[in-house]
């Protein structure tokens, strides 16, 4: 203001300058504080899954991303060109193996993190250390953190992250194809019986998906009978004791918590079991089911496809999507 009055003054407005004039002057001067320091904009905010607001006042410029979802996240709503930084297991898309590393999944080097001079960090709750959020926030530096238990969760991560990146339009066009081909999906499962399964993250120990889990919530909507689904946690160890008392029809593995056919081959010794015996023991590709990114449609088609073979469901759902539902 102290400004605007000295121009006033200095120009000696009353007899040389007409008041458009000194109008398209206060404009630019106000413009121009706006550009440099985004002060008069409203911050775009959004609360994070451990109920933490998080505002920023312009879209991120420089942003890290510590889980492989969130990465493929940032590439689904086309904002990889605001990734500066990501973990070893951050491995899809392909090209985002350009991208400078920060460290393992579960232990990101804080320090590199640091010089990397993020403003916005992007972490997922399982396995996050504390001291992370903690050290990073005391410097000024958000974290949003997820932690999506299902394909409604992944809905309204990509809204939340299309709000804070600066793309709200890509997000709510990628959320909306999520619904659809949840909702394609569901009518073509309507009059189809739902095999009993078993979701195992690992096979030695066995651990499984229980029903408040990502995965739970995947094969409980692609179609199947969860015989953990009412496991207290998320995954939990299960004896094969109880896998032979619960009989599943079908048995899923993923592939990369241990090696595939030694898994398979563990599993078969179990030759009571009606999934063994009938040939429906599957692995199946860790990186695309267990990640709550926008991939997480396409995992709910290939799950169905294997709990429901011969229905043709990925093909008769991409010929209804084409056609405009």
């Amino acid at each position: 203001m102290k400004f605007l009055s000295s121009l006033r003054r200095d120009l000696n407005l009353g007899g040389h300058l007409s008041t458009i004039f000194v109008s398209r002057v206060i404009l630019t001067v106000i413009a121009m504080g706006v550009a440099e320091y985004g002060y008069c904009s409203p911050p775009e905010c959004v609360t994070d899954d451990t109920g933490t607001k998080i505002c920023l006042l312009k879209a991120p410029q420089r942003i890290i991303s510590l889980a492989p979802n969130l990465t493929e996240t940032v590439y689904g709503l086309g904002a990889q060109d605001l990734l500066f930084g990501r973990t070893a297991r951050c491995n899809r898309p392909a090209e985002v193996e350009k991208v400078p590393e920060v460290g393992a999944y579960l232990n990101p080097d804080l320090e590199r993190i640091m010089a990397l001079r993020p403003d916005l960090v992007l972490a997922t709750k399982p396995g996050l250390r504390e001291e992370i959020v903690t050290r990073l926030s005391g410097v000024g530096i958000p974290v949003f953190v997820e932690d999506c238990k299902s394909l409604e969760d992944v809905c309204n991560l990509v809204v939340r992250l299309g709000v804070l990146l600066g793309r709200p339009q890509e997000a709510e066009t990628v959320a909306r194809d999520i619904q659809q081909r949840r909702v394609i999906l569901q009518e073509h499962l309507r009059a189809l019986q739902k095999p009993s399964a078993l979701f195992a993250v690992g096979v030695k120990p066995l651990v499984v998906a229980g029903g408040n889990s990502f995965l739970g919530s995947i094969l409980r909507e692609a179609g199947g009978v969860n015989i953990a689904e009412s496991s207290a946690t998320p995954y939990t160890r299960f004896s094969f004791e109880e896998v032979l008392r619960r009989d599943p029809e079908y048995i899923l593995v993923l592939d990369k918590e241990c090696k595939k056919q030694e898994c398979l081959d563990y599993l078969k010794r179990y030759s009571t079991l009606r999934a063994v015996k009938d040939g429906k023991v599957r692995s199946v590709d860790a990186d695309l089911v267990s990640r709550p990114s926008p991939r997480a449609a396409e995992a709910l088609e290939m799950i169905a496809d294997v709990l429901h073979p011969g229905s043709a469901i990925s093909a008769s759902m991409q010929k209804q999507a084409d056609s405009g539902y």
